[in-house]
């Protein structure tokens, strides 16, 4: 008789015989929870795609309502130098000043990035009423993309982790267990489903939990092993001194069941212990000693690394180099939410760069 739980499988009922069933053993995978990565797309997030369309035609509606309006500046230009007086008094009444189509395109950006506007180009009623609608439009389009930049920068969208067995074999290149999940390997193959079958091939059997879990935290993997087992492991191993931990535990079960102690066939004792195994189960002493013992492990962990922490703390105190924890609980922006604004100044400098070049040759080239 072994004191460890086994899973009460077809397989393993041909070699020996089992307890009364005391617990109920879900096995499940643990893997590295998902962690944030540099984007350039950090300045899109903030509005949705049908927000970015709506906004581009805007742009591009704008200008061309704004130079419709300013044609009859551009009438009284062409009427002057043909010598028609009457035109001429006609658009009198229009003083808003003859502008091109690049000042106008300035204007409307400008504003839209919240810049001074130009009053030389707004002069008349039709463009005044036209400009107000503008700046309404950008300032509550401005007020809502800078609130929600300021909220995706701060509490970032993390990238989805996997929950399902489906999910599973579709994010992770492979799935270690311990040696005993050779049975648990043949029952995958033979369950004729597709995504058990698909996480039999990718499942490598050898490594320790420990060991699964470590590769787990540094390899595109996970290990399959029962919830409270992994629970344990997690929090004697992987607690921080802050109590988290980079681990985490897939909702859905994989081919939960009954988990008893392995005996031989026809044991004469085997009426005993099953009654023993009954009354400490129907008191709920094995779930209170579960839950004890992990968090008794997640405890130990937590004080290990505090006090990891400290003596590395003490350490370069004795150095009298300056300790790199903080107490703050304000955390910096790093690199990784800042990637986007960072690639557009660089490519404002380049071309700001290109078009100072372009300037400088075009005056040289002028005679």
């Amino acid at each position: 008789m072994l004191v460890v739980f086994h899973v009460v499988m077809y397989s393993r009922l041909v070699r020996f015989d089992h307890s009364y069933a005391y617990t109920f053993v879900s096995f499940g995978f643990g893997l590295a929870k998902p962690v944030l990565k540099p984007q350039w797309q950090s300045l899109y997030y903030p509005l949705a795609d049908e927000v970015w369309a709506s906004t581009l035609a805007a742009l591009l509606l704008m200008p061309a309502l704004m130079y419709m309006i300013n044609i009859p500046n551009k009438l009284r230009s062409f009427a002057t130098r043909q010598g028609m007086e009457g035109l001429v008094s006609q658009c009198s009444s229009y003083s808003g000043g003859s502008r091109g189509i690049g000042a106008i395109i300035q204007v409307i950006f400008g504003t839209l990035l919240g810049q001074n506007i130009s009053k030389g180009l707004f002069r008349t009623s039709s463009s005044r009423m036209l400009a107000a609608a503008w700046l309404v439009f950008a300032f509550i389009l401005g007020t809502v993309y800078r609130g929600n930049l300021t909220a995706s920068l701060t509490l970032p969208r993390y990238p989805p982790r996997p929950e399902t067995v489906e999910e599973l074999v579709n994010h992770v290149d492979r799935v270690t267990m311990p040696p005993f999940g050779k049975d648990w390997q043949k029952q995958l193959r033979a369950s004729g489903l597709s995504t058990l079958e698909r996480l039999a091939d990718i499942m490598y059997v050898g490594p320790s939990i420990l060991e699964g879990l470590q590769q787990a935290t540094q390899r595109k993997q996970a290990h399959l092993a029962a919830r409270h087992v992994i629970n344990h492991w997690i929090g004697e191993h992987f607690t921080r001194a802050d109590g988290s931990n980079p681990l985490y535990f897939g909702r859905e079960s994989i081919d939960p069941g009954l988990s008893a102690w392995p005996i031989p066939h026809d044991a004469p004792y085997k009426l005993q212990i099953d009654k023993v195994m009954m009354i400490v189960n129907e008191a709920g002493l094995y779930d209170k000693w579960t839950d004890d013992t992990v968090d008794e492990a997640r405890r130990d962990g937590r004080v290990k690394q505090q006090e990891r922490r400290r003596q590395q703390e003490s350490e370069q105190a004795s150095e009298g180099t300056q300790p790199g924890t903080s107490t703050s609980s304000i955390k910096a922006l790093t690199i990784v939410h800042m990637q986007g604004p960072l690639i557009l100044l660089l490519l404002g400098l380049v071309l700001a760069a290109l078009t100072f070049a372009t300037e400088i040759f075009i005056q040289q080239c002028r005679p």
